[in-house]
């Protein structure tokens, strides 16, 4: 084999690797669209009662949304939300917690405490600004109304 044959090689190598790669998800995807719908639902349920918080690939069940937040709602969880997006090489995944369970008080309790925070704030920068408004025409007061301002 001459050099000129060993180049053309090695530089086909990296579309080689992405033929096996597409051919991999290809695969992946293939394997994980077992079973009819019920079967997805009830996987899917198995996944969703074991802890207060399930974190479930979506392409791994395979059901439109309606259907996963039906399934959650009757396992008593709510999905909070998705982390990632879906592409072929990085799944997207439904972050799920059980209604009323620790993760899920956490999770309310931040939100609150944030707002409650928030608005304790405001309030303290505005008896801040009260108190400054108030020692000024103390000042004014007690230094009469001819008196020079103290430097």
């Amino acid at each position: 084999m001459s050099v000129g044959w060993v180049l053309v090689l090695v530089a086909l190598l990296p579309f080689a690797a992405w033929l096996v790669a597409l051919a991999a998800v290809a695969v992946r995807r293939a394997l994980r669209r077992r079973g009819d719908e019920q079967t997805r639902r009830l996987r899917l349920a198995r996944m969703l009662r074991s802890a207060d918080l399930v974190v479930v690939p979506t392409s791994d069940v395979d059901l439109p949304e309606s259907t996963v937040l039906d399934v959650a709602t009757s396992a008593g969880m709510r999905l909070v939300g998705y982390e990632r997006t879906d592409s072929p090489l990085r799944r997207r995944v439904g972050v799920f917690v059980r209604v009323g369970g620790e993760v899920d008080a956490v999770i309310r309790a931040g939100t609150g405490a944030t707002r409650a925070g928030a608005v304790a704030a405001r309030a303290g920068a505005v008896a801040t600004r009260a108190g400054a408004v108030a020692a000024r025409a103390g000042a004014v007061a007690a230094r009469g109304r001819g008196a020079a301002a103290p430097r």
